[in-house]
């Protein structure tokens, strides 16, 4: 309730606020809610929500919401995340943004800013497209040292049926992952997806085998900060449908 309350009432003030501008609207539910390889719901079910305000001119600024469970870690409920970026380009389009990752009733030191620079390039027909994405943070989930993330997304779209192929690569990197380490075990890691789409009236179905390169003693393989493989699967509809 409190995130679909979050949501709507973003939707309101900035679609009146902001003339002109695209305003969309997704709502997720999904088996798991994965984070670069790791488990935000110990293993559970989530129900997210993302409302989007763009312009012509290739800004946007938007609030992405889901419930979250770190166990016994925070006392948190759920995960706001409010984010802004620039856009640019056809064939290679450039993206640039910065996001703050917020959670209500928990301690503020837990909540964090990154910055993104990434570039996708096109397919001349279109049923694919390859991109490049950097992540940092001066104050890594809660630290107060920096930390990197890295990573490459693919997707092609099979003459079949309309069904996606998806592929991604990423590895977590610096000093705030290595202090995170003595915490709850997590390291410098690498995590990887793949996965297939498919579009069927109004919905968007996803799913995709997940792991990460963690094992031994920094293997989860069940409840908060699970990191072994795992399938996951979701269903989305953004508004307004066209």
């Amino acid at each position: 309730m409190k995130i679909a309350t979050a949501v709507l009432a973003t939707i309101g003030l900035l679609a009146s606020s902001v003339a002109g501008a695209a305003v969309e609207a997704t709502i997720t539910g999904t088996t798991d809610y994965d984070f670069r390889g790791v488990s935000q719901t110990a293993d559970d079910p989530a129900l997210q929500g993302d409302v989007n305000v763009s312009g012509e001119s290739g800004w946007y600024v938007g609030l992405w919401a889901s419930n979250v469970d770190f166990d016994d870690c925070c006392d948190e409920d759920y995960e706001l995340d409010w984010y802004a970026g620039f856009t640019a380009g056809e064939t290679v389009e450039w993206d640039a943004g910065i996001v703050y990752y917020s959670y209500p009733g928990a301690d503020d030191s837990l909540n964090y800013s990154e910055v993104y620079l990434g570039a996708t390039y096109y397919g001349a027909d279109e049923n694919w497209d390859i991109g490049v994405k950097q992540w940092y943070s001066w104050e890594w989930f809660g630290y107060d040292e920096y930390g990197y993330y890295s990573e490459i997304n693919a997707s092609y779209t099979l003459p079949w049926w309309g069904i996606g192929v998806t592929g991604h690569y990423g590895y977590t990197w610096g000093d705030g992952p290595d202090d995170l380490t003595d915490d709850s075990g997590l390291d410098e890691y690498a995590d990887w997806s793949v996965g297939l789409t498919k579009s069927i009236w109004h919905l968007d179905l996803d799913l995709r085998y997940v792991d990460t390169d963690l094992d031994g003693d920094l293997e989860i393989n069940s409840g908060a900060g699970t990191n072994d493989d795992r399938f996951i699967f979701s269903v989305s509809t953004t508004f307004p449908w066209e």
